[in-house]
């Protein structure tokens, strides 16, 4: 029986392994996974991504009898361009270690495990970018978005204050009250933080100082609990652990703000075929693109240096 052909293993791999791929990669994360359960991660295409931002009230006021109302126009929302972010993960298999192989099963064995590393590689790269940042290249952190200076979908933060999040850098010793502080800055009646991430050290640390009622709850975000995630309840929020979080810094988040947009040519693309001119090996990529952005800074929030 002849060995799978190259184009027989790329046929399974697209079939099989893609969309497992694409399953853990968002579901990996607290943050992605969450919009993932409230379809905050859409697809989109052209030269950059446009995201509405709503910042000011419609003319309105107090009237009574012939009083005249205010038609201006005036201008209350306005639109933040991102560019495009692309991450690509090579999966390359030398000659070699082909020809040393015998039997269908024992080749897609190899293939299995290059994906599933491949999907463990795509999930630490992403993460690592929210926290901190990559390059230019690299999707925008989470700390650059909620920043209270730079420039942000190219709107300048310090001549908009709506367009600056909260932020406490002075941190230190951690208690309940330093939470609660964050929780309400972010906070606007009804509208509230759904999700707060942060390491497992300072997690612990609330786990001692709440009610074992919260602990384990994820009644508010049920998305969580169904792939796996655990947590406390804290308000109308869900406190959980990102190991990639940076040390000392507690994300207070409000997820109906933030966006997860993915290239609709880039959702995982397996590379056609590749051959080496002086090599024997069979090479290719998965290739995605996208970004993740906040539309409103203003209702989330981040404390650093906390111990």
């Amino acid at each position: 029986m002849a060995a799978l052909t190259y184009n027989e293993i790329d046929t399974h791999v697209r079939e099989k392994y893609i969309p497992t791929l694409m399953d853990q990669f968002y579901y990996s994360t607290p943050l992605m996974a969450q919009l993932m359960s409230k379809s905050k991660v859409t697809f989109n295409s052209g030269a950059k991504v446009d995201i509405p931002v709503l910042y000011g009230d419609l003319p309105n006021g107090w009237y009574s009898g012939l009083d005249t109302f205010n038609i201006d126009t005036v201008e209350t929302t306005t639109l933040a361009k991102f560019d495009w972010k692309q991450l690509y993960v090579d999966v390359t298999i030398d000659g070699t270690t082909l020809l040393k192989v015998e039997g269908d099963e024992k080749i897609l064995s190899i293939v299995a495990t290059k994906m599933e590393n491949a999907a463990k590689t795509f999930s630490r790269a992403f993460s690592q970018a929210l926290y901190a940042s990559q390059g230019a290249k690299a999707i925008i952190p989470i700390t650059t978005a909620l920043a209270t200076s730079g420039t942000y979908g190219e709107i300048v933060k310090g001549t908009y204050d709506w367009w600056q999040g909260n932020v406490n850098s002075t941190g230190g010793a951690f208690d309940m009250d330093m939470l609660q502080s964050m929780y309400g800055d972010c906070s606007d009646g009804a509208i509230q933080p759904d999700l707060i991430v942060t390491t497992q050290d300072i997690y612990d640390k609330i786990w001692l100082r709440v009610q074992p009622q919260q602990r384990g709850n994820l009644d508010n975000s049920p998305g969580l609990a169904n792939v796996g995630f655990t947590g406390i309840q804290f308000n109308n929020a869900t406190i959980v652990v990102d190991n990639y979080c940076n040390s000392g810094y507690i994300y207070v988040l409000n997820t109906d703000f933030w966006k997860m947009v993915v290239h609709s040519k880039r959702n995982f693309s397996w590379t056609d075929k590749k051959v080496p001119l002086n090599q024997d090996a069979y090479v290719r990529q998965a290739l995605w693109a996208g970004l993740l952005a906040c539309s409103a800074p203003r209702w989330n929030g981040y404390i650093s240096s906390v111990t």
